[in-house]
């Protein structure tokens, strides 16, 4: 039987899958696996987005996938991560014509460059290297401009730090060779700039917000000059003067 859409493949019959419980179909396109779960059929990539382990060797129990390298866990329905170290897995429609499975095989982010806007947001929050490493490259695939990309590490070591620190200097100085960078040492100077910031910014005290000192507006001044009063130190000194 051909499948009618090109871009689906077939699976195995739906009693081998229900016998079995998992396939995986090999092609032309990533290896995807099929897992049949409580009487539901889903299928998702076969690689772990944590560091490629094959999802087919891992557990599931109640709709969750398992993966036995790191124990990174997955919803099998939507693909989401329990565990903001990994990732979301990519997930593919299914369908069951006449007795056998067929899977969409061509499958990613709905929207590449907003996801990993998102996972870059992740990884700096919680100073992940491999995180904010994968979500670079990923930006830098979807197209995203270079300076959008630095200016996103920016403005979180700005919020998330009291204070201009080293990872701001390092990413700063960084940008600005980022013209005359081929393509892989502009990816390696991006990531280096961002993981810097999010070391900065690990455990420290988001940036507080001040008041803007009003134009004319003086307070009375004391004797002293300063309007401190008697409290001041330096106004209880004999002769001194602000």
């Amino acid at each position: 039987m051909d499948a009618p859409n090109k871009e689906f493949a077939l699976a195995g019959s739906l009693e081998e899958l229900t016998a079995k419980g998992r396939l995986v179909v090999h092609g032309r396109h990533r290896p995807i696996l099929v897992v049949y779960d409580r009487g539901r059929i889903f299928a998702l990539d076969n690689r772990c987005p944590h560091m490629g382990f094959p999802l087919e060797r891992g557990s599931v129990e109640d709709g969750i996938l398992t993966c036995h390298w790191h124990h990174a866990r997955f919803d099998l329905e939507s693909g989401s991560t329990f565990d903001l170290w990994a990732d979301d897995v990519p997930i593919c429609p299914v369908e069951v014509r006449d007795g056998e499975v067929w899977v969409k095989t061509t499958f990613g982010h709905g929207d590449p460059a907003a996801h990993w806007r998102q996972r870059l947001a992740d990884g700096l929050a919680h100073d992940l290297g491999l995180v904010i490493a994968k979500a670079v490259h990923g930006l830098l695939a979807a197209d995203v401009a270079r300076s959008d990309l630095v200016r996103q590490v920016a403005l979180f070591g700005a919020q998330n730090r009291d204070g201009w620190g080293v990872g701001l200097t390092i990413l700063t100085a960084l940008a600005n060779l980022l013209p005359a960078l081929p393509e892989e040492e502009a990816y390696l100077a991006l990531f280096h700039g961002a993981r810097r910031v999010a070391a900065d910014c690990d455990g420290e005290a988001p940036r507080r917000e001040r008041d803007r000192l009003e134009a004319g507006r003086t307070r009375p001044r004391s004797s002293a000059g300063c309007g401190a009063g008697r409290t001041c130190a330096i106004a209880r000194r004999p002769n001194a003067r602000c």
